[in-house]
């Protein structure tokens, strides 16, 4: 059975034990007990010397775990170690020894702020706990509520923290946690483990976690087309990662995917997040939706744009690329630290392979991260030719604000496409308006026109005016049954001697926020506080409208409704915003504001602190 396993170097014994779990007196497990017994006082870790101070400690726990005591304040811990006098324990020795016997599994104990609070003297509670809701069906408990409760959990892979509370006051969890302190302990200890998983995005309006995800109760398969590319040539970017070792652990694929919920909303098809067993999709923004899925010793990664590929914001692409690549890091150090095996962070990235590819036809054409960057295309073995340069978004220089000297601007192709409502407002917001006004000339619009647009818009910002003259540009492109494209900006840009790579920034993001955002930011934005809000916001609806994925058409309605109230417009086109997108976070939300330079960001900020602290 084991011949080709590339574990088999851990097989060390031959002989085969046919054991009766039903028969006490089986001779068989008292043979393999004391083969079990040999083979630990073979270890590495027997008979090493350890302080004496420790034994009488060892006892103590070893007598408050035959009373049945599994969980205990390190403040408590420390009272039992104080009745040792002269062989008490210093803060510093005390600390060394719980960290020492974690490791050997004789405790659990985390050295990180608020779990180093409480240490779990015996693990197997642990484990009984993980029974509560980590379970087959045939051991469901028999009450009907609570029965519910974990069908509900097998069909949605969520659970509120209520029901799990509810889990948790049967009678037989009572040994385990006895009072709310302890039960609150858990939950965190279970979070910090990837356990439970805090969703990002849910319809909740509070910043309270509530509900969690457990993906390791997930039993959705993905559905047949999840990794299909049918439709997608031209709109979507490939990243894969390939372990050494031959074949992923359960736990360790239960890890990863949970690190990439807590990193990105999940999308909802037909009231339902796609999230399934060792697969799930994420909306990344409003525009680029992320699938993940394990395959063997494998990650896949497929980032797709509604539109096309030059729609994605390489700062984006590298930012999900350098999440994912330290949330597989983190997960592949858990997973090797939590069986002994010390490896140092720095030596991680020697244990997987990342390459980058392109769909082609029905499959996809992979090269490793390190051609990619020095080659400009290569021919695949179905003969066709791909070019590297939207491959070269995953890795992508982000400190870097504008174009270099290597830059060559857009293709031809490129140029010839239509530019959205956001690409007319951020290349507006990029130009003085003393250049403006010839700029505008030269894209064919007369003086009249801009002349009558600023007395349209005569209460706006300079940056308001310039978008919306930009966007009767584009109107009467339309109109004239002429196609607007981003080659007649870029012209225009040039006669006026104005630098033509201001149309390679209006894909640029700037992702600093992005990068830094937790669950505290993920939450939906009340109506209270988008009203509060828009008593912080500048004088740039129309373009925080637009960059909120609004269209020119949506911000000019809410314009002609709140002519002289600019409060009451904010809030109007923010709860526009809210209900029309797909992506309605606070973060999102703040990179809009940001983008804009609109205020509030430090309001949002605040009020969501705030609010997890209650």
């Amino acid at each position: 059975m084991f011949s080709e396993h590339e574990k088999k170097h851990h097989i060390h014994l031959e002989t085969v034990y046919f054991i009766s779990g039903i028969d006490k007196n089986d001779t068989e497990i008292h043979e393999m007990t004391d083969q079990i017994v040999r083979f630990a006082m073979q270890q590495s870790s027997w008979g090493q010397r350890r302080p004496m101070q420790w034994v009488p400690l060892q006892m103590q726990i070893g007598n408050m775990i035959m009373e049945n005591i599994n969980i205990i304040t390190k403040e408590d811990l420390q009272k039992v170690n104080m009745l040792n006098n002269d062989l008490a324990l210093n803060e510093r020795q005390l600390n060394d020894f719980l960290l020492v016997q974690h490791s050997l599994g004789k405790l659990m104990y985390y050295d990180l702020p608020w779990l180093d609070n409480f240490i779990i003297i015996h693990p197997p509670a642990l484990v009984n706990i993980l029974r509560s809701f980590v379970t087959d069906e045939k051991f469901f408990p028999t009450k009907p509520n609570l029965r519910l409760i974990l069908q509900t959990l097998s069909d949605t892979g969520r659970i509120y923290k209520t029901d799990l509370l509810k889990l948790w006051q049967q009678e037989h969890f009572h040994q385990y946690m006895p009072d709310q302190i302890t039960r609150e302990f858990v939950v965190q200890l279970l979070v910090h483990l990837d356990i439970l998983i805090i969703p990002k995005a849910g319809k909740e309006t509070s910043l309270s976690t509530d509900v969690y995800l457990v993906p390791c109760m997930i039993k959705a398969i993905r559905p047949l087309n999840f990794n299909s590319l049918d439709k997608q040539e031209g709109r979507t970017i490939c990243l894969r990662y390939t372990l050494a070792r031959h074949s992923i652990p359960t736990a360790l694929a239960y890890k990863i995917i949970g690190a990439a919920v807590n990193a990105w909303p999940l999308k909802e098809e037909n009231q339902k997040l796609c999230l399934y067993y060792q697969a799930a999709v994420f909306n990344v923004n409003e525009e680029n939706e992320l699938r993940i899925w394990l395959e063997g010793n494998q990650v896949i990664v497929y980032m797709t744009n509604q539109n096309l590929l030059l729609s994605v914001s390489p700062d984006i692409a590298t930012s999900v690329q350098e999440c994912l690549t330290k949330n597989l890091e983190s997960s592949i150090l858990f997973h090797y630290n939590s069986f002994g095996r010390k490896i140092k962070p720095q030596n991680v990235s020697h244990l997987y392979d990342i390459e980058l590819g392109i769909p082609c036809g029905r499959n996809v054409c992979f090269k490793s991260s390190h051609e990619v960057m020095n080659i400009d295309s290569w021919v695949c073995r179905q003969g066709m030719e791909h070019g590297t340069r939207y491959l070269r978004y995953w890795i992508f220089d982000k400190k870097q604000t504008k174009c270099g000297h290597e830059c060559k601007g857009l293709t031809d192709t490129e140029l010839h496409t239509e530019p959205s409502d956001k690409h007319l407002v951020r290349l507006g917001s990029q130009i003085g308006m003393d250049s403006f006004r010839e700029f505008y000339i030269y894209l064919g619009m007369e003086q009249k026109d801009l002349e009558n647009i600023f007395s349209t818009y005569a209460g706006h910002s300079s940056e308001g005016k310039m978008s919306m003259a930009l966007q009767q540009w584009k109107i009467s492109q339309l109109d004239n049954l002429k196609d607007p494209t981003l080659k007649n900006l870029s012209v225009a840009l040039e006669k006026a001697k104005i630098d033509s790579h201001l149309i390679c920034q209006i894909f640029r993001e700037n992702t600093e926020l992005f990068d830094k955002a937790d669950f505290k930011l993920q939450a939906i934005p009340s109506d209270i506080h988008l009203k509060e809000l828009s008593n912080h916001i500048r004088n740039c609806p129309l373009q925080l409208g637009v960059e909120l994925g609004l269209s020119f058409i949506e911000v000019e309605q809410s314009l002609f409704s709140f002519t002289k109230d600019l409060s009451g417009l904010v809030e109007d086109i923010l709860k526009k915003w809210r209900k029309k997108s797909k992506v309605k976070t606070t973060i999102m939300l703040m990179m809009a504001l940001q983008r804009v330079n609109a205020g509030g960001v430090r309001y949002l900020y605040d009020i969501s602190k705030l609010l997890y602290a209650n």
